[in-house]
């Protein structure tokens, strides 16, 4: 099987995990009153948000997680290395998950009253700090290509700036998808 096929594969794969366990895990976070408090800045229509269970990540990361590690367990277990190189992409997605969970944790049980979670400035900074370390993994560790153009099969070098660039976009992918995620999150299965 080519690797594009394999990897849409697990993909769908890890997308039918996630539908199977999400009606049972939201029903859990919902009898554990894991919801949502609503900023007092916000407008009147997201309080309809108000109890939307958080911690929703958990969702999909943990059905991913487990797929490539079973798929994964031969390699990163025998002494090949083919496997290795999964290590920084999982151990991102994890450093990711746990800051995640961190502020939605503080936004539950934390001493503020205002739906608040860890303060936007500490957020941004582990960000960041996460990402740097993630792109200097991705190239000296796993030796990355800097910048491929798959149409004309082209690889750009970067030089030093491959580093602040390649953080910048994990930052920024990872934000965008934090500032989707607030404005409706899983409050498309909160009604049900």
């Amino acid at each position: 099987m080519k690797e594009g096929s394999m990897a849409l594969s697990l993909t769908m794969l890890s997308f039918m995990l996630s539908v199977i366990w999400g009606q049972p895990l939201i029903r859990l976070l919902r009898q554990l009153k894991f919801g949502d408090k609503i900023r007092v800045e916000l407008a009147d229509s997201h309080v309809t948000k108000a109890g939307t269970p958080t911690m929703g990540g958990v969702l999909i990361i943990l059905p991913v997680l487990f797929v490539t590690a079973m798929l994964n367990a031969v390699n990163l277990l025998g002494f090949t290395g083919l496997g290795r190189s999964i290590l920084l992409p999982v151990g991102t997605m994890v450093l990711y998950l746990l800051l995640g969970a961190s502020d939605d944790w503080e936004k539950l049980r934390g001493k503020r009253t205002t739906g608040e979670g860890i303060s936007g400035r500490v957020k941004f900074l582990l960000q960041v700090l996460v990402a740097i370390i993630v792109a200097i993994g991705l190239r000296f560790v796993l030796d990355a290509p800097q910048v491929y153009l798959p149409v004309v099969g082209v690889e750009l070098n970067l030089g030093i700036w491959y580093v602040p660039v390649a953080a910048f976009i994990i930052v920024a992918s990872c934000n965008a998808i934090n500032f989707t995620d607030g404005m409706d999150g899983l409050a498309g299965l909160a009604g049900r």
